[in-house]
Protein backbone atom coordinates (compact mmCIF):
# COMPACT_ATOMS: atom_id res chain seq x y z
CA UNK A 1 0.00 0.00 0.00
CA UNK A 2 1.18 3.67 -0.36
CA UNK A 3 0.73 6.81 1.69
CA UNK A 4 -0.54 8.81 -0.91
CA UNK A 5 -4.18 9.22 -1.87
CA UNK A 6 -4.30 10.58 -5.44
CA UNK A 7 -7.45 12.16 -8.10
CA UNK A 8 -8.14 12.50 -11.10
CA UNK A 9 -10.79 12.47 -14.11
CA UNK A 10 -10.79 9.14 -15.05
CA UNK A 11 -13.46 9.51 -18.03
CA UNK A 12 -12.56 10.84 -21.34
CA UNK A 13 -11.81 14.52 -21.61
CA UNK A 14 -14.50 16.97 -23.17
CA UNK A 15 -18.06 17.51 -22.64
CA UNK A 16 -20.71 14.60 -21.74
CA UNK A 17 -23.32 13.67 -20.10
CA UNK A 18 -21.59 12.31 -17.39
CA UNK A 19 -17.66 12.71 -15.89
CA UNK A 20 -16.08 10.16 -13.21
CA UNK A 21 -13.87 11.42 -10.88
CA UNK A 22 -11.56 9.05 -9.47
CA UNK A 23 -9.52 8.79 -5.93
CA UNK A 24 -7.58 5.86 -4.16
CA UNK A 25 -5.21 5.99 -1.22
CA UNK A 26 -5.61 5.99 2.65
CA UNK A 27 -7.77 9.51 2.48
CA UNK A 28 -10.24 8.55 -0.24
CA UNK A 29 -12.89 7.77 2.08
CA UNK A 30 -12.60 11.08 4.12
CA UNK A 31 -11.80 13.29 1.13
CA UNK A 32 -15.26 11.85 -0.35
CA UNK A 33 -16.94 12.50 2.65
CA UNK A 34 -15.91 16.19 2.97
CA UNK A 35 -17.31 16.60 -0.56
CA UNK A 36 -20.49 15.03 -0.15
CA UNK A 37 -21.14 13.58 2.82
CA UNK A 38 -21.48 10.17 4.58
CA UNK A 39 -21.56 7.23 2.08
CA UNK A 40 -23.38 3.79 1.66
CA UNK A 41 -22.08 0.70 2.12
CA UNK A 42 -19.30 -0.32 -0.42
CA UNK A 43 -20.09 -0.64 -4.20
CA UNK A 44 -23.62 1.31 -3.87
CA UNK A 45 -24.43 4.11 -5.19
CA UNK A 46 -25.58 7.07 -3.48
CA UNK A 47 -26.87 10.15 -4.73
CA UNK A 48 -25.26 13.32 -3.03
CA UNK A 49 -24.78 16.80 -3.70
CA UNK A 50 -20.92 17.74 -4.00
CA UNK A 51 -19.43 20.88 -2.15
CA UNK A 52 -16.41 22.78 -1.67
CA UNK A 53 -14.49 22.93 1.57
CA UNK A 54 -16.58 26.40 2.02
CA UNK A 55 -20.17 25.11 1.89
CA UNK A 56 -20.74 26.01 -1.86
CA UNK A 57 -22.92 23.53 -3.90
CA UNK A 58 -20.90 22.48 -6.98
CA UNK A 59 -22.74 20.09 -8.30
CA UNK A 60 -25.35 17.11 -7.63
CA UNK A 61 -24.29 13.42 -8.39
CA UNK A 62 -23.62 10.25 -7.63
CA UNK A 63 -20.77 8.86 -5.31
CA UNK A 64 -19.87 4.87 -4.76
CA UNK A 65 -17.55 4.00 -2.25
CA UNK A 66 -14.63 0.39 -3.11
CA UNK A 67 -13.18 -0.32 0.01
CA UNK A 68 -9.73 -1.93 0.19
CA UNK A 69 -8.65 -4.34 -1.01
CA UNK A 70 -11.68 -5.07 -3.24
CA UNK A 71 -11.22 -2.38 -5.79
CA UNK A 72 -9.46 -1.52 -8.76
CA UNK A 73 -6.44 -0.59 -7.25
CA UNK A 74 -6.37 -2.15 -3.61
CA UNK A 75 -6.34 0.62 -2.34
CA UNK A 76 -10.03 2.75 -0.49
CA UNK A 77 -11.05 4.03 -4.36
CA UNK A 78 -13.88 6.48 -4.51
CA UNK A 79 -15.45 7.80 -7.33
CA UNK A 80 -17.61 10.70 -7.96
CA UNK A 81 -20.40 10.56 -10.56
CA UNK A 82 -21.12 14.48 -11.86
CA UNK A 83 -22.39 16.58 -14.96
CA UNK A 84 -19.67 16.05 -17.69
CA UNK A 85 -19.05 19.64 -17.77
CA UNK A 86 -14.71 20.08 -17.89
CA UNK A 87 -14.40 23.30 -15.90
CA UNK A 88 -16.92 21.44 -13.62
CA UNK A 89 -14.39 18.60 -13.27
CA UNK A 90 -11.53 20.71 -13.06
CA UNK A 91 -13.39 21.84 -9.67
CA UNK A 92 -14.09 18.93 -8.30
CA UNK A 93 -10.22 17.54 -8.49
CA UNK A 94 -8.93 20.84 -7.12
CA UNK A 95 -11.61 20.60 -3.75
CA UNK A 96 -9.92 16.85 -3.73
CA UNK A 97 -6.37 18.40 -4.03
CA UNK A 98 -7.60 21.12 -1.13
CA UNK A 99 -8.41 18.17 0.76
CA UNK A 100 -5.24 16.54 0.75
CA UNK A 101 -4.94 14.05 -2.57
CA UNK A 102 -2.65 14.85 -5.24
CA UNK A 103 -3.71 14.95 -9.06
CA UNK A 104 -2.31 11.37 -10.47
CA UNK A 105 0.28 10.56 -12.86
CA UNK A 106 -0.58 8.62 -16.05
CA UNK A 107 -1.26 5.17 -15.42
CA UNK A 108 -0.74 5.77 -11.61
CA UNK A 109 -4.09 4.16 -11.02
CA UNK A 110 -3.09 0.73 -13.10
CA UNK A 111 0.19 0.94 -11.27
CA UNK A 112 -1.07 0.41 -8.10
CA UNK A 113 -3.20 -2.32 -9.01
CA UNK A 114 -0.26 -4.02 -10.50
CA UNK A 115 1.78 -2.64 -6.72
CA UNK A 116 -0.77 -4.50 -4.92
CA UNK A 117 -0.92 -7.62 -6.72
CA UNK A 118 -4.65 -6.82 -7.98
CA UNK A 119 -2.82 -7.59 -12.04
CA UNK A 120 0.72 -8.19 -13.25
CA UNK A 121 2.43 -6.15 -16.36
CA UNK A 122 1.31 -8.68 -18.93
CA UNK A 123 -2.44 -7.44 -17.87
CA UNK A 124 -1.49 -4.05 -17.12
CA UNK A 125 -0.45 -3.58 -20.28
CA UNK A 126 -3.84 -4.75 -21.99
CA UNK A 127 -5.19 -2.36 -19.95
CA UNK A 128 -3.72 0.30 -22.04
CA UNK A 129 -4.06 -1.63 -25.55
CA UNK A 130 -7.62 -1.84 -24.28
CA UNK A 131 -8.27 1.84 -24.36
CA UNK A 132 -6.06 2.54 -27.16
CA UNK A 133 -7.73 -0.32 -29.53
CA UNK A 134 -8.93 0.78 -33.05
CA UNK A 135 -10.64 -2.34 -34.18
CA UNK A 136 -12.58 -4.97 -32.82
CA UNK A 137 -10.23 -7.37 -33.43
CA UNK A 138 -8.27 -5.94 -31.42
CA UNK A 139 -10.17 -4.79 -28.53
CA UNK A 140 -11.46 -8.41 -28.50
CA UNK A 141 -7.77 -9.81 -28.37
CA UNK A 142 -6.87 -6.70 -25.40
CA UNK A 143 -9.44 -7.75 -23.46
CA UNK A 144 -8.65 -11.65 -23.51
CA UNK A 145 -5.13 -10.37 -22.47
CA UNK A 146 -6.49 -8.13 -19.96
CA UNK A 147 -8.84 -11.18 -18.50
CA UNK A 148 -5.67 -13.34 -17.47
CA UNK A 149 -5.47 -15.91 -20.30
CA UNK A 150 -1.82 -15.02 -21.04
CA UNK A 151 -0.37 -14.29 -17.42
CA UNK A 152 -2.07 -17.52 -16.88
CA UNK A 153 -0.56 -19.63 -19.65
CA UNK A 154 3.08 -18.49 -18.70
CA UNK A 155 2.46 -18.96 -15.11
CA UNK A 156 1.61 -22.75 -15.43
CA UNK A 157 4.79 -22.95 -17.69
CA UNK A 158 6.91 -21.48 -14.90
CA UNK A 159 5.60 -23.68 -12.48
CA UNK A 160 6.84 -26.36 -14.86
CA UNK A 161 9.92 -25.02 -15.03
CA UNK A 162 10.28 -24.50 -11.14
CA UNK A 163 9.18 -28.47 -11.11
CA UNK A 164 12.16 -29.54 -13.81
CA UNK A 165 14.40 -26.96 -11.93
CA UNK A 166 14.00 -28.59 -8.40
CA UNK A 167 14.25 -31.87 -9.82
CA UNK A 168 17.71 -31.34 -11.36
CA UNK A 169 19.45 -28.94 -8.96
CA UNK A 170 18.23 -31.58 -6.09
CA UNK A 171 20.51 -34.24 -8.19
CA UNK A 172 23.47 -31.81 -8.02
CA UNK A 173 23.01 -30.61 -4.12
CA UNK A 174 22.91 -34.61 -3.33
CA UNK A 175 25.03 -36.27 -5.61
CA UNK A 176 25.55 -39.00 -2.96
CA UNK A 177 22.08 -40.00 -3.49
CA UNK A 178 21.33 -42.55 -6.16
CA UNK A 179 19.81 -40.82 -9.04
CA UNK A 180 16.39 -42.08 -10.02
CA UNK A 181 16.79 -42.91 -13.59
CA UNK A 182 13.09 -42.63 -14.32
CA UNK A 183 12.50 -39.50 -13.22
CA UNK A 184 15.35 -37.83 -14.26
CA UNK A 185 13.83 -38.70 -17.52
CA UNK A 186 10.27 -37.52 -16.72
CA UNK A 187 12.32 -34.15 -16.51
CA UNK A 188 13.92 -34.41 -19.57
CA UNK A 189 10.49 -35.02 -21.00
CA UNK A 190 9.03 -31.65 -19.24
CA UNK A 191 11.43 -29.80 -20.02
CA UNK A 192 10.58 -30.94 -24.40
CA UNK A 193 6.96 -30.13 -23.45
CA UNK A 194 7.90 -26.73 -21.62
CA UNK A 195 9.61 -25.88 -25.11
CA UNK A 196 6.89 -26.82 -27.12
CA UNK A 197 4.98 -24.69 -25.11
CA UNK A 198 7.09 -21.92 -26.00
CA UNK A 199 7.17 -22.33 -29.28
CA UNK A 200 3.45 -22.31 -29.61
CA UNK A 201 2.97 -18.98 -27.72
CA UNK A 202 5.77 -17.06 -29.29
CA UNK A 203 3.77 -17.60 -32.48
CA UNK A 204 0.70 -16.33 -30.86
CA UNK A 205 2.61 -13.70 -29.20
CA UNK A 206 4.11 -12.17 -32.87
CA UNK A 207 0.89 -12.51 -34.27
CA UNK A 208 -0.85 -10.33 -31.60
CA UNK A 209 1.59 -8.17 -31.74
CA UNK A 210 1.34 -7.57 -35.51
CA UNK A 211 -2.73 -7.28 -34.58
CA UNK A 212 -1.70 -4.22 -31.99
CA UNK A 213 0.87 -2.66 -34.26
CA UNK A 214 -1.27 -2.90 -37.30
CA UNK A 215 0.03 -4.87 -40.51
CA UNK A 216 1.67 -3.64 -43.35
CA UNK A 217 0.87 -4.00 -47.09
CA UNK A 218 3.32 -2.69 -50.22
CA UNK A 219 1.60 -2.67 -53.67
CA UNK A 220 3.85 -2.51 -56.11
CA UNK A 221 4.07 -3.78 -59.45
CA UNK A 222 5.11 -2.30 -63.16
CA UNK A 223 4.34 1.28 -64.25
CA UNK A 224 0.30 1.52 -65.22
CA UNK A 225 -0.80 -1.91 -63.94
CA UNK A 226 -3.32 -0.47 -62.11
CA UNK A 227 -1.82 -0.17 -58.57
CA UNK A 228 -3.61 3.30 -57.73
CA UNK A 229 -6.91 2.15 -58.77
CA UNK A 230 -6.37 -1.17 -56.80
CA UNK A 231 -5.50 0.82 -53.76
CA UNK A 232 -8.58 2.82 -54.79
CA UNK A 233 -10.90 0.33 -55.23
CA UNK A 234 -9.98 -1.63 -51.43
CA UNK A 235 -10.45 1.89 -49.81
CA UNK A 236 -13.64 2.68 -52.07
CA UNK A 237 -12.56 5.93 -52.38
CA UNK A 238 -10.61 8.23 -54.67
CA UNK A 239 -7.01 8.80 -52.60
CA UNK A 240 -4.81 8.29 -55.59
CA UNK A 241 -4.33 9.98 -58.84
CA UNK A 242 -4.93 7.60 -61.50
CA UNK A 243 -4.14 7.89 -65.73
CA UNK A 244 -3.27 6.08 -68.23
CA UNK A 245 0.34 7.45 -68.21
CA UNK A 246 3.12 5.20 -67.30
CA UNK A 247 4.71 6.62 -63.76
CA UNK A 248 1.64 8.94 -62.41
CA UNK A 249 2.56 7.91 -59.41
CA UNK A 250 5.77 8.94 -57.96
CA UNK A 251 5.77 8.91 -54.32
CA UNK A 252 3.98 6.27 -51.96
CA UNK A 253 0.90 6.60 -50.94
CA UNK A 254 -0.72 5.26 -47.77
CA UNK A 255 -3.82 4.25 -46.19
CA UNK A 256 -5.25 2.62 -43.22
CA UNK A 257 -7.97 0.22 -43.51
CA UNK A 258 -10.19 -2.20 -41.13
CA UNK A 259 -9.62 -5.72 -42.90
CA UNK A 260 -10.91 -8.47 -40.62
CA UNK A 261 -11.30 -6.43 -37.69
CA UNK A 262 -7.49 -5.68 -37.70
CA UNK A 263 -5.67 -2.34 -38.90
CA UNK A 264 -3.82 -2.72 -42.33
CA UNK A 265 -2.10 -0.03 -43.79
CA UNK A 266 -1.75 -0.67 -47.79
CA UNK A 267 0.62 1.96 -49.41
CA UNK A 268 0.50 2.54 -53.25
CA UNK A 269 3.89 2.79 -54.25
CA UNK A 270 6.11 3.71 -57.88
CA UNK A 271 6.17 1.30 -60.28
CA UNK A 272 8.98 -0.24 -60.84
CA UNK A 273 11.03 -0.57 -63.98
CA UNK A 274 14.55 -1.05 -64.79
CA UNK A 275 15.90 1.91 -65.77
CA UNK A 276 13.94 4.80 -64.80
CA UNK A 277 13.37 8.07 -66.99
CA UNK A 278 14.91 10.61 -64.03
CA UNK A 279 15.91 11.71 -60.99
CA UNK A 280 12.14 11.44 -59.71
CA UNK A 281 11.38 8.24 -61.03
CA UNK A 282 14.50 6.83 -59.35
CA UNK A 283 13.34 8.31 -56.08
CA UNK A 284 10.10 6.84 -56.50
CA UNK A 285 11.66 3.46 -56.95
CA UNK A 286 14.04 3.89 -53.77
CA UNK A 287 11.18 4.56 -51.81
CA UNK A 288 9.15 1.66 -53.58
CA UNK A 289 12.32 -0.73 -51.88
CA UNK A 290 12.08 0.83 -48.74
CA UNK A 291 8.20 -0.10 -48.50
CA UNK A 292 8.55 -3.29 -49.14
CA UNK A 293 11.13 -3.81 -46.56
CA UNK A 294 8.35 -2.42 -44.18
CA UNK A 295 6.00 -4.34 -45.31
CA UNK A 296 4.23 -7.64 -43.70
CA UNK A 297 2.77 -8.85 -47.03
CA UNK A 298 3.27 -7.76 -50.98
CA UNK A 299 0.58 -7.45 -53.19
CA UNK A 300 2.51 -7.48 -57.07
CA UNK A 301 0.03 -6.02 -59.39
CA UNK A 302 0.40 -6.91 -63.23
CA UNK A 303 -1.38 -5.90 -65.91
CA UNK A 304 -2.77 -9.35 -67.70
CA UNK A 305 -3.02 -8.05 -71.04
CA UNK A 306 0.50 -7.64 -71.06
CA UNK A 307 3.24 -9.37 -70.70
CA UNK A 308 5.86 -8.08 -67.75
CA UNK A 309 8.02 -8.66 -65.14
CA UNK A 310 9.66 -7.36 -62.31
CA UNK A 311 12.70 -8.00 -60.27
CA UNK A 312 12.08 -11.16 -57.60
CA UNK A 313 10.93 -10.17 -54.29
CA UNK A 314 12.01 -11.98 -51.22
CA UNK A 315 8.48 -11.17 -49.27
CA UNK A 316 5.06 -13.25 -48.74
CA UNK A 317 3.48 -12.15 -51.59
CA UNK A 318 0.23 -12.28 -53.77
CA UNK A 319 0.11 -11.87 -57.25
CA UNK A 320 -3.12 -9.52 -58.44
CA UNK A 321 -3.78 -10.30 -62.09
CA UNK A 322 -5.17 -6.94 -63.20
CA UNK A 323 -7.66 -5.48 -65.91
CA UNK A 324 -9.20 -9.32 -66.66
CA UNK A 325 -12.27 -7.25 -67.58
CA UNK A 326 -10.42 -6.63 -70.68
CA UNK A 327 -10.18 -10.37 -71.02
CA UNK A 328 -12.86 -12.71 -72.62
CA UNK A 329 -12.36 -15.46 -70.58
CA UNK A 330 -10.58 -15.23 -66.73
CA UNK A 331 -7.75 -17.79 -66.77
CA UNK A 332 -7.55 -20.49 -63.87
CA UNK A 333 -5.46 -18.24 -60.63
CA UNK A 334 -2.78 -20.19 -59.36
CA UNK A 335 -2.03 -20.75 -55.17
CA UNK A 336 -1.27 -17.40 -54.85
CA UNK A 337 -2.92 -15.61 -57.21
CA UNK A 338 -5.99 -14.06 -57.89
CA UNK A 339 -7.61 -12.20 -60.69
CA UNK A 340 -9.20 -8.97 -60.44
CA UNK A 341 -10.95 -5.90 -62.39
CA UNK A 342 -9.97 -2.79 -59.96
CA UNK A 343 -11.92 -1.03 -61.83
CA UNK A 344 -14.84 -3.20 -62.25
CA UNK A 345 -14.48 -4.50 -58.70
CA UNK A 346 -14.32 -7.88 -59.89
CA UNK A 347 -12.14 -10.39 -58.12
CA UNK A 348 -11.87 -7.46 -55.12
CA UNK A 349 -13.59 -10.25 -52.43
CA UNK A 350 -11.00 -12.83 -53.05
CA UNK A 351 -8.19 -10.70 -53.30
CA UNK A 352 -9.56 -9.44 -49.46
CA UNK A 353 -9.91 -13.17 -48.28
CA UNK A 354 -6.48 -14.11 -49.63
CA UNK A 355 -4.95 -11.39 -48.00
CA UNK A 356 -6.60 -12.26 -44.32
CA UNK A 357 -5.08 -16.14 -45.14
CA UNK A 358 -1.88 -14.70 -45.74
CA UNK A 359 -1.46 -12.46 -42.84
CA UNK A 360 -3.16 -14.54 -40.49
CA UNK A 361 -6.43 -13.12 -39.69
CA UNK A 362 -8.46 -15.80 -40.99
CA UNK A 363 -8.32 -17.22 -36.87
CA UNK A 364 -9.75 -16.12 -33.90
CA UNK A 365 -7.28 -13.44 -32.46
CA UNK A 366 -6.49 -14.92 -28.94
CA UNK A 367 -4.18 -12.27 -27.11
CA UNK A 368 -2.68 -8.71 -27.71
CA UNK A 369 0.98 -8.65 -27.11
CA UNK A 370 3.86 -6.70 -26.93
CA UNK A 371 7.10 -6.60 -28.59
CA UNK A 372 8.64 -6.99 -25.55
CA UNK A 373 6.88 -10.11 -24.82
CA UNK A 374 7.38 -11.40 -27.98
CA UNK A 375 11.71 -10.61 -26.88
CA UNK A 376 11.64 -12.26 -23.46
CA UNK A 377 9.10 -15.31 -25.17
CA UNK A 378 12.41 -15.71 -27.77
CA UNK A 379 15.08 -15.69 -25.22
CA UNK A 380 12.91 -18.61 -22.99
CA UNK A 381 13.13 -20.53 -26.38
CA UNK A 382 16.78 -20.27 -26.85
CA UNK A 383 17.11 -21.24 -22.78
CA UNK A 384 14.84 -24.08 -23.51
CA UNK A 385 16.60 -25.68 -26.55
CA UNK A 386 20.13 -24.91 -24.83
CA UNK A 387 18.71 -26.91 -22.40
CA UNK A 388 16.89 -29.93 -23.84
CA UNK A 389 20.10 -30.07 -25.97
CA UNK A 390 22.51 -30.58 -23.32
CA UNK A 391 20.30 -33.07 -21.20
CA UNK A 392 20.18 -35.19 -24.31
CA UNK A 393 23.84 -34.71 -24.91
CA UNK A 394 24.47 -35.56 -21.24
CA UNK A 395 27.09 -32.26 -20.86
CA UNK A 396 26.23 -31.97 -17.49
CA UNK A 397 23.29 -31.27 -15.07
CA UNK A 398 24.94 -28.14 -13.85
CA UNK A 399 24.52 -26.39 -17.20
CA UNK A 400 20.67 -27.70 -18.03
CA UNK A 401 19.95 -26.08 -14.30
CA UNK A 402 21.74 -22.44 -15.48
CA UNK A 403 19.34 -23.29 -18.70
CA UNK A 404 15.93 -23.63 -16.95
CA UNK A 405 17.11 -20.70 -14.67
CA UNK A 406 17.29 -18.18 -17.69
CA UNK A 407 14.24 -19.57 -19.35
CA UNK A 408 12.60 -19.19 -16.00
CA UNK A 409 13.39 -15.15 -15.74
CA UNK A 410 13.02 -14.95 -19.08
CA UNK A 411 9.32 -15.98 -18.29
CA UNK A 412 9.10 -14.02 -15.29
CA UNK A 413 9.99 -10.69 -17.31
CA UNK A 414 6.52 -10.69 -18.72
CA UNK A 415 4.37 -10.69 -15.98
CA UNK A 416 6.39 -9.75 -12.85
CA UNK A 417 9.84 -8.74 -13.07
CA UNK A 418 12.34 -8.72 -10.32
CA UNK A 419 13.68 -5.38 -11.13
CA UNK A 420 11.41 -3.15 -12.54
CA UNK A 421 11.21 0.29 -11.59
CA UNK A 422 12.67 1.57 -15.56
CA UNK A 423 10.53 -1.01 -17.24
CA UNK A 424 7.77 0.21 -15.27
CA UNK A 425 8.14 4.06 -15.69
CA UNK A 426 8.10 3.38 -19.70
CA UNK A 427 4.95 1.15 -19.74
CA UNK A 428 2.64 3.26 -17.12
CA UNK A 429 3.83 6.60 -19.14
CA UNK A 430 1.74 5.50 -22.20
CA UNK A 431 -1.31 5.83 -20.57
CA UNK A 432 -4.11 8.19 -19.54
CA UNK A 433 -4.39 10.56 -16.84
CA UNK A 434 -7.28 8.72 -14.41
CA UNK A 435 -5.92 5.20 -15.28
Amino acid sequence: MTESTIIAPASAPGRGGVSVVRISGPKARPIAQTLCGDLEEPWKLKKCTIRSRGGVDLDTGLVVFFKSPNSYTGEDVVELHCHGNPRLVDLVVAEGVSCGARVAEPGEFTKRAYLNNKIDLAQAEAVADLIAAQTEGAAMAAHNSLSGKFSSDISSCIDSLVASRVYVEASLDFPEEEIDEEGLARAGLGIKEQLGFVKDTLASAERGALIREGFGVAIVGPPNAGKSTLLNALANKDLAITSNIAGTTRDSIGVELNLGGVVVEFTDTAGLRENPDNEIEEEGMKRTHASLEEANLVLCVYDITKQEEIEPINKDMITVLNKCDLLSEVPRCGEAEVCVSAETGLGLDNLVELILIKLGLGEETSLLSRRRHVVCLQECLDSLSEAVSLFEQGLGLELVAESLLSAQESLGKITRPMSSDDLLGEIFSEFCIGK
